[in-house]
């Protein structure tokens, strides 16, 4: 089987989600790589990738950035499956459907609040089986735009219309909330990046749902690993 392709973004070591728990208790062979010290991959022989968040953006001009434009597109035209991240999904977004589609908010998403599925959730192979009203975490400054012809918005919100996108021509997905924390990891994201988190306005009161909060949404995480397998099976 192929390796899995973890694209790590982070400007350093992050506490394990339960996505990256989850992946590693698939059996999947997974292939990490470090972009922000490491050289991004020069081939493309991977059975699918996960492009992680960051606390870099999609239009800045670092080299790892430029080259992970390359890199994202070569895996997408070999149709490898994606799925990227808050950073991830926008710098998938940047190097398949145009730079111009990632553009800076007015103000930062923060906290616990819900996205809402689209009539295309229906079709997805990640989405169709999720509840209309999916409880997430946000955290983001950026954001993709939702509308483009080679895109299909699966969920959206309020305050940002495209939350979760497919590309038309192969099976990539962004997903712009963190639905691979859960309360504990959001904890631990905090505690790993205080000063980021603190300077942003955000504090540790803010990082506790509500009393209805559910997992649910990990649910889409899982079915991207699944379908990774399956399509490695076959």
């Amino acid at each position: 089987m192929k390796p899995f392709l973890y694209l790590d973004n982070w400007h350093e070591p992050q506490s394990k989600t339960r996505f990256d728990m989850f992946l590693h208790d698939s059996g999947l062979p997974v292939e990490t790589v470090r972009t922000n010290v490491a050289s991004q991959p020069r081939h493309f022989e991977y059975c699918g990738a996960y492009v992680s968040p960051s606390f870099d953006a999609a239009y800045d001009g670092h080299s790892w950035v430029i080259e992970q434009h390359g890199l994202l597109r070569g895996l997408a035209e070999r149709q490898v499956p994606m799925l990227g991240l808050c950073f991830g999904s926008q710098i998938l977004a940047s190097a398949l459907l145009g730079r111009d589609m990632v553009t800076v908010r007015e103000g930062r998403e923060t906290g616990w609040g819900q996205v809402n599925l689209t009539p295309a959730a229906r079709d997805d192979p990640l989405a169709q089986d999720l509840p209309a009203t999916i409880p997430v975490f946000h955290w983001h400054g950026d954001e993709v735009l939702p509308q483009h012809p080679d895109m299909f918005v699966i969920a959206g919100g309020d305050d940002c219309p495209n939350q979760i996108w497919r590309w038309a021509h192969g099976p990539v997905w962004g997903v712009q909330p963190h639905l691979e924390m859960c309360e504990h990891g959001v904890i631990a994201w905090f505690e790993d990046n205080r000063d980021v988190f603190e300077d942003a306005g955000m504090t540790p009161s803010g990082l506790v749902p509500d009393e209805s909060y559910s997992d649910v949404g990990f649910e889409l995480l899982k079915n991207f690993v699944n379908l990774v397998m399956d399509r490695a099976r076959s």
